[in-house]
């Protein structure tokens, strides 16, 4: 029994110090910002999503200017190389009957195919070094 016990011991540590998710296991991320425009015009509260091949997506939301900025969980960017990109708004939907329902009678301004990774049409490449303003102008 005891020679067991002496086996073991280096086991159950080795396997204990491998368990830990620290923050070298964090994906690597840079920064990303840019503008989402309808028509020319900037789109606000809408929802960007990056979607790299593989690897965490990256999400954003734009201002009342169009703006975004993208984070990839809690760190600030996106991991470099090519995304399919997803673009939806419209905020919440009131309830129907209710005042703020009658008062809201607009629609999304983004198209919903948008919205669909398998529609949008949208891309990106995330350059590892240097500057990524991603702007897009949606018709």
């Amino acid at each position: 029994m005891r020679n067991y016990s002496l086996l073991l011991l280096p086991l159950i540590t080795l396997l204990i110090s491998g368990c830990g998710g620290g923050p070298d296991d964090a994906p690597k991320t840079v920064e990303v910002t840019g503008t989402v425009t309808m028509k020319g015009n900037p789109v606000a509260d809408a929802t960007i999503v990056f979607i790299p091949k593989s690897g965490p997506s990256a999400v954003g939301s734009t201002d009342a200017s169009g703006k975004y900025s993208l984070k990839t969980g809690k760190e600030p960017g996106a991991i470099p190389g090519s995304h399919v990109v997803t673009i939806t708004s419209g905020g919440e939907i009131p309830m129907p009957g209710t005042e703020a329902a009658k008062k809201d009678q607009s629609k999304p301004e983004i198209p919903p195919e948008y919205g669909d990774p398998k529609k949008s049409g949208l891309t990106a490449d995330v350059k590892a070094t240097g500057e990524n303003v991603i702007d897009f102008k949606l018709n």
